[in-house]
């Protein structure tokens, strides 16, 4: 008896031994982050800023970095022109139209992969880039975004010079646009000029993705390369394209496009200070 009451403790202190140790495993973090994104793409001008909200689904190593304006700006489109099709409208007046960012990227930190796509006369293409290496200098500066502590790191990513602010508190080494390889996600980053900067807003951890969202590649993507995509838009793209936009046989009418600008100055733009020095 006492010999049966011994195994008996003994197999109840190992099973409380695999139960702690299962509790002190570090589930893999899975959520979604959101940031705001601004550029000053003409240094001549800086009172005009390039502004839009991103939404970046993630896993440990791999996440979906998509356009949250676009994604709003559609819907609500979409929903006008079902509007005027239910009331028998002939036109639709779309109203403002912000410029939004049409192209996802796709990265995959333990493959080593970036994909960019691109949705161009409503067909999904892929463009597969090099994941490219950055080199982080890791600091012991801290500070704390969204109630994270966040330590620095510098580095170089597509030809300019970056500070990010990452956080071990979530262990993907990931974080907005191509600004990955840290030991934690990256909550904010910005140039050296402080021309370009992504703010992280909010970042859910619920252990799940929205089921209208999707960390898999596009299964009705076409691969191709960068040079020939671009040949192919240079000699498709015929100005603004809003009749391709719809073929539901209404008149899209006073269309506005914002140029995220408020100010009265009408300098003409100028491309000075692109998002990427190299390719």
């Amino acid at each position: 008896m006492r010999n049966y009451i011994k195994l008996i403790a003994a197999a109840l202190l190992l099973c409380s031994c695999y139960a702690f140790n299962y509790k002190n495993i570090t589930e893999p973090p899975t959520g979604v982050a959101y940031y705001h994104f601004f550029h000053i793409r003409d240094t001549t001008n800086t009172g005009i800023l390039w502004e839009e909200d991103f939404m970046m689904p993630f896993n440990a190593y791999q996440s979906f970095y998509t356009s949250a304006t676009k994604m709003t700006q559609d819907s609500i489109q979409m929903a006008k022109i079902e509007a005027a099709m239910k009331t028998g409208s002939s036109s639709v007046n779309m109203g403002t139209l912000l410029r939004t960012t049409s192209d996802n990227i796709y990265l995959n930190e333990k493959e080593s992969t970036l994909y960019i796509n691109k949705n161009f006369n409503r067909n999904n293409y892929l463009i597969k880039e090099a994941l490219e290496k950055i080199n982080w200098k890791i600091e012991q500066e801290t500070i704390e975004i969204l109630g994270y502590t966040c330590q620095k790191a510098t580095g170089k990513c597509k030809g300019r010079q970056y500070t990010a602010w990452f956080t071990t508190d979530i262990p993907a080494s990931l974080g907005p646009w191509k600004l990955h390889g840290l030991p934690g996600l990256i909550l904010e980053a910005y140039d050296a000029s402080q021309r370009i900067k992504f703010t992280c807003t909010k970042v859910v951890t619920s252990g799940k993705i929205p089921t209208s969202l999707s960390l898999e590649l596009p299964a009705d993507a076409t691969a191709t390369t960068a040079s020939a995509y671009h040949q192919m838009e240079k000699a498709s793209k015929n100005g603004f394209g809003m009749d391709v936009m719809n073929s539901s046989g209404l008149t899209i009418d006073n269309v506005t496009v914002d140029k995220n600008g408020s100010g009265t100055t009408r300098k003409k733009f100028v491309m000075n200070f692109p998002l990427e020095l190299t390719n």
